[in-house]
């Protein structure tokens, strides 16, 4: 005889547990694109707001500034080879940008017993509210009356501008020097500064008549 229990109810509905389980929808995938593309895009924000960190330049005393055209930026005097983005000033006036005021005396020659330097005196104040770098060296050159730009270099009995950082309100201040082995041509000499470390390739140039 059969048994009536060997054979489910036509009009019998499943228990729940004879429900198929539900399958889990997997993250993985998203956390692997996810994640690249908020890393492109922080490293965006950052190059744009670098690149857009050296438009914020200002030059002082008057005599420095030429006159402005139509609210165009004042890029200052013109000097032999000066770029479309260079802000130039005579030498002693004081240049400010990225909330750094920058300040480089007049060239002078200088001679000691390992050869002959045209150093000028730097002074870097620190006009923001947080703490900035200033670097005494890869930072700074000096376009001679040829043209040639001559890189900073260590200048014997001078107290040099070095490297370091600069809090809020702070100084720095030294000599930036550069090899005068020829001896200096009467002419137009440029200091020129361009931060290293900037992706921005404006440079600040305090021009001097030797």
């Amino acid at each position: 005889m059969t048994d009536p229990g060997a054979y489910p109810n036509p009009g019998q509905h499943p228990t729940p547990h004879e429900q198929p389980p539900r399958t889990r929808r997997r993250r993985w995938p998203w956390l692997v694109i996810g994640v690249p593309v908020l890393l492109f895009g922080a490293c965006g924000v950052a190059v744009v707001t670098s690149v857009a960190g050296g438009n914020d330049t200002t030059v002082t005393p008057g005599p420095a500034a030429g006159d402005t055209d139509g609210g165009a930026p004042d890029r200052g005097p013109d000097f032999p080879g000066k770029l479309d983005h260079d802000t130039a000033a005579a030498a002693g006036a004081t240049i400010t940008r990225d909330e750094l005021a920058y300040t480089v005396s007049p060239l002078e020659a200088v001679d000691t017993v390992l050869g002959s330097y045209l150093c000028s005196t730097v002074t870097i104040d620190n006009v923001g509210t947080t703490q900035n770098d200033f670097n005494g060296y890869t930072d700074w050159s000096l376009q001679d009356t040829g043209g040639a730009i001559r890189d900073a270099t260590f200048g014997p009995d001078r107290p040099m501008l070095n490297s370091g950082q600069i809090a809020p309100g702070g100084r720095a201040t030294g000599s930036v020097c550069f090899d005068d082995r020829t001896g200096a041509t009467p002419g137009t000499y440029v200091v020129l500064f361009e931060d290293t470390f900037s992706l921005s390739t404006d440079r600040l140039a305090w021009i001097n008549a030797l």
